[in-house]
């Protein structure tokens, strides 16, 4: 009796070690926040450049940050995931910007219909979907001198293509699509996806379960530019900055700038 009310007492105990080990991470990494932003604000003053401004602001998104989500506003985004999220593609066979390119229509996919309000697909496995059927199509590139290539997927009366933009420093992945299904409308807007590698279980015909690892991508969001949009994006330091649309003014009729940390 003695030995089950020691077991039950370690047992009830384990929970709150756990919780306290969590509140004194959590001091301690607000701590290092607070002093990374007093080491920026004293770096911006002896120092004025974008560099600190940008270190500040990182170091006031990770002191206010949820731990799972990250965070994300109207004109800020930063992800914060327990997943690593991937920044570079040099050791996977997939990528936005060389051989065994993404299909755009995978990203066509995220984006979702015009027609359609919210999100009815936000994760893919680009492991088994590039190469399947249901994005099958003809993929080409056009190398554009300067920047990244413009990657054109062409399937009936379907066109669609994408263009890398960059990476935020949390592993945010922006991209500007352009879709056309017969029509007049060439829907020109920017796609934002995080991509990790996890792993899943397949089941044998004999029951058996066999670990398998993926290479996910997923939306975080759309920024609609309109149809025949007809301007520039760029991204640097932080700062996602689109123009305003030079020719039709359908829906960008002013330059706009979003912080994508």
């Amino acid at each position: 009796m003695q030995l089950l009310w020691l077991s039950l007492v370690v047992m009830r105990c384990q929970p709150l070690r756990r919780a306290l080990a969590l509140k004194r991470k959590k001091v301690i990494f607000r701590t290092l926040s607070i002093l990374a932003i007093i080491g920026s604000v004293l770096w911006f003053i002896s120092e004025p450049s974008p560099e600190p401004a940008v270190v500040f602001v990182a170091s006031l998104a990770a002191f206010f940050r949820d731990e799972v989500h990250g965070i994300i506003g109207a004109k800020f985004v930063s992800l914060s995931s327990r997943a690593a999220p991937i920044r570079d593609f040099q050791h996977y066979k997939y990528s936005f910007v060389s051989d065994n390119y993404i299909s755009p229509a995978i990203l066509d996919d995220l984006n979702g219909w015009v027609s359609d309000v919210g999100d009815q697909i936000v994760s893919i496995n680009i492991s088994d979907a590039n190469q399947s059927n249901r994005y099958f199509g003809k993929v080409d590139t056009r190398h554009v001198s300067g920047t990244f290539p413009v990657v054109d997927y062409k399937s009936d009366d379907k066109y669609l293509s994408y263009q890398y933009v960059g990476c935020s420093f949390s592993g945010v992945h922006i991209l500007k699509l352009v879709s056309n299904y017969g029509g007049s409308g060439y829907f020109h807007s920017l796609l934002l996806v995080t991509v990790m590698a996890d792993s899943c279980i397949e089941f044998e015909s004999t029951s058996k379960a066999i670990k398998k690892e993926r290479f996910v991508i997923k939306k975080v969001g759309t920024i609609p530019l309109g149809d025949r949009y007809d301007g520039t994006v760029t991204y640097r330091l932080g700062f996602l900055t689109i123009s305003a649309c030079k020719g039709l003014k359908a829906l960008r009729t002013k330059h706009e700038r979003v912080f994508i940390l």
